[in-house]
């Protein structure tokens, strides 16, 4: 009987765990710039795929937008972004989309993470799984449909509130939920903080790791966002992307554009081109395109997961290539990979397109290479 009893409350108390609401919250009373306290563990958390911070030995932090509809700030936000070379993570709803579909999809080219906030806003404790899976499902049609391009994974439940079954049903669809380390009260349109006193809160909350919480209908945020962002470069911080967080981290790195320009035998070609750790890489096709029809032209074709180069033959245009200067602030990047037939090279993807170094890339096809610090230029001599 007894035994009957103990595992009739433990069954309970199972059930109960998994209904009960958790409004998230923070408590900053760790010190400065240390990480707080939430309403539950990283470690729990992470059972459902749910995070609110990274690594905190690391000087690495996480900047996340709300955008709950569209206040008139937006652009300047992205402007900022774009100078920063820092990504960002939105999370929208479905009436966003539809009021601002330019400024949606300015979001995805320019190299942001968008995700999911549900079309609606509703309170996810107080709502059915099926109604949840609709909410995430409409909202991920409706920016495919947009843009072309699949949502990204990561969910931010409204007002912060979910409830273990409810993370169990985002984690069954693909979902990561993004709860946040990091936030003030700047969501009171009406009651803007002073520039001076948000810098102050945010810089002394601020820690490794942290996963920041911004709204984009704040004014002050959008006023203070160059200066926050410099600050805390300054203090050795890298903005990087949630799917760099280290509980998801799949060889996922940071591409900034590069601002080189490039050129064959002193002729400019458009050449898109990323920096990692201060070297170009160059998209493979428009190397290929830019010396096709000299004595260093070679065509490639893709077989079995295999890149094939054939040296010495005339290049194959898909349509894609010397496309140019890649208008963004920042791309997520993988290790490729897919290998090449006859070369080691050193290859990152970005949107499905091989990026190598242009340095190896020259050494293996006999191309010399000069840059020119004065102008910021390449020029590759070819015969």
């Amino acid at each position: 009987m007894i035994k009957k009893i103990i595992s009739s409350i433990l069954i309970s108390a199972t059930l109960f765990s998994n209904v009960h609401a958790i409004n998230w919250g923070l408590s900053y009373t760790n010190g400065l710039n240390q990480p707080p306290n939430g309403e539950d563990t990283v470690q729990n958390l992470a059972q459902y795929n749910t995070y609110f911070m990274g690594d905190t030995s690391k000087k690495t932090i996480y900047l996340t937008f709300d955008a709950g509809y569209e206040n008139g700030y937006t652009a300047t936000i992205l402007d900022v972004l774009k100078k920063q070379n820092v990504p960002v993570a939105f999370f929208l709803l479905e009436h966003y989309i539809d009021e601002n579909p330019e400024l949606v999809k300015r979001m995805a080219n320019e190299g942001h993470i968008v995700g999911n906030h549900t079309s609606s806003h509703p309170n996810i404790t107080k709502i059915s799984n099926t109604k949840l899976i609709n909410e995430v499902n409409n909202l991920s049609v409706k920016f495919n449909n947009l843009t072309g391009r699949p949502l990204d994974p990561y969910f931010r439940p409204p007002e912060g509130s979910y409830a273990y079954d409810k993370l169990q049903t985002l984690q069954s669809l693909g979902y990561n939920t993004i709860l946040w380390s990091v936030a003030y009260p700047d969501w009171d349109t009406n009651n803007q903080p002073s520039y001076e006193s948000a810098l102050n809160i945010l810089n002394k909350r601020m820690h490794n790791g942290a996963i920041i919480l911004l709204h984009s209908t704040s004014s002050t945020n959008a006023g203070i966002l160059d200066t926050f962002i410099t600050n805390l470069k300054n203090q050795g911080y890298e903005f990087a992307y949630l799917s760099s967080l280290p509980q998801l981290n799949t060889g996922v790195v940071k591409a900034i554009p590069s601002s080189c320009s490039f050129y064959v035998n002193s002729k400019p070609v458009n050449i898109t081109s990323y920096m990692f750790n201060n070297t170009n890489y160059i998209k493979l096709r428009d190397f290929a395109a830019a010396l096709d029809g000299t004595d260093n032209e070679f065509d490639i074709d893709f077989k079995d997961n295999q890149i094939i180069i054939t040296k010495n033959s005339e290049y194959s245009y898909v349509g894609s290539e010397l496309s140019g200067k890649s208008n963004v602030a920042a791309k997520q990047a993988k290790k490729t990979k897919q290998t090449f037939n006859s070369q080691s090279f050193n290859a990152y993807s970005i949107e499905n397109n091989n990026y190598v170094s242009i340095r190896e890339l020259c050494d293996a096809f006999g191309v010399q290479i000069s840059y020119d610090a004065l102008t910021n230029s390449v020029n590759m001599q070819v015969k």
